[in-house]
C-alpha cells in the first residue's frame, strides 16, 4: 500500500503479529557533518546509513514493523533503498513516512505510523548505523521484563571539567554517576505516545531547553527510565571525523566476521 503520507513495503511472507515496533529517525539535516545531504543518506563503505540500520533491524529473529522517518522529498528514494536491502521472505513490514520540523515531532509521526499491535517501541537514530543486533535485543527484552523505559549507555571515560567564560576551569566534575547515552531507546508504546503528545501540546517556554532524547521526553512526563549496557559500535555520526571512526569500526567488524 502506497499513499501520500506513508510508503509501505511488504514481503510475500505472512507477517506474524509482532508486539515490537521500531521507529528509525532519519529526518535530520546533518548540518554539522557538512555532507551536503541529510546525514542518513551519507554512505559508509558503499551503503547509506539507512541501509546499514535496516539490514541490522530486519536480521532480528522475529517479525515486526519498522517505520523509517525521512524528509518528505526523500521518501520514494528511501523506499527504493529499502527494497534493495531487505532479504526476500523477511518477516518485517517496513513503512516510510515524512518527518516533522523537529526531532520530537518526527518521532511522534513515526509512532503514529506503527501498527496497533506494536506495544513495545524502540526509537533509533540512523546516525548510529553500526548499533548491533544484540543491542536492539537487550533493550527490547528489558522493556518487556520491567515495563520501564530503557536506554543503552556507556560509562564516561574522560575527565570532565566545568568551564566558564574565557575558558577558565571552575571544577572537575565527578564522572562516576555519569553515562553517555545511545540508541535504540525502548518504551512501552502507550507511555511514549502519551509523553510525546504532552510535549506537543505544552505551551512553548523560552526559559526551558527542549528534551534531547526520547528518554527525557518520558521522564518529563513522570516516567521511569533505566539503563542497560551500551555498545561501542553504536557510535554516532555527527562530524566528519566520526565517519572515519565508523569506517574503521566497520572494517574491523567485517574482518572479525570472516
Amino acid at each position: 500500500m502506497i499513499s501520500v503520507h506513508e510508503h509501505e513495503l511488504s514481503s510475500d511472507a505472512p507477517h506474524a503479529l509482532s508486539t515490537l515496533g521500531i521507529v528509525l529517525v532519519a529526518a535530520g539535516r546533518g548540518e554539522r557533518l557538512g555532507a551536503g545531504k541529510p546525514k542518513a543518506f551519507v554512505e559508509l563503505q558503499g551503503s547509506t546509513l539507512i541501509e546499514h540500520c535496516v539490514s541490522t533491524i530486519t536480521a532480528l529473529p522475529h517479525g515486526g514493523h519498522l517505520v523509517i522517518v525521512v524528509p518528505e522529498a526523500l521518501a520514494a528514494e528511501t523506499l527504493s533503498l529499502v527494497s534493495a536491502t531487505v532479504e526476500p521472505g523477511s518477516l518485517w513490514e517496513i513503512s516510510v513516512t515524512p518527518g516533522g520540523r523537529e526531532r520530537h515531532e518526527s518521532v511522534r509521526f513515526g509512532i503514529d505510523a506503527l501498527h496497533d499491535t506494536a506495544n513495545v517501541v524502540l526509537v533509533h537514530d540512523a546516525a548510529r548505523p553500526l548499533a548491533p543486533r544484540t543491542l536492539f535485543e537487550r533493550v527490547a527484552a528489558e522493556v518487556a521484563r520491567t515495563g520501564d523505559s530503557v536506554i543503552p549507555a556507556l560509562p564516561v571515560a574522560d575527565t570532565l571539567k566545568r568551564v566558564g567564560e574565557g575558558g577558565i576551569v571552575h571544577e572537575t566534575v565527578d564522572r562516576s554517576p555519569l553515562v553517555a547515552v545511545q540508541t535504540p531507546q525502548g518504551f512501552l508504546r502507550e507511555q511514549l505516545a502519551a509523553a510525546h503528545d504532552r510535549l506537543g501540546s505544552a505551551a512553548p517556554d523560552s526559559s526551558e531547553n527542549g528534551p534531547t532524547d526520547d528518554a527525557e521526553v518520558v521522564q518529563r512526563a513522570g516516567g521511569t527510565v533505566r539503563v542497560v549496557a551500551g555498545d561501542m559500535l553504536a557510535h554516532k555520526l555527527t562530524v566528519p571525523g566520526d565517519l572515519m571512526l565508523l569506517e574503521a569500526l566497520l572494517t574491523t567488524e567485517t574482518g572479525n566476521s570472516q
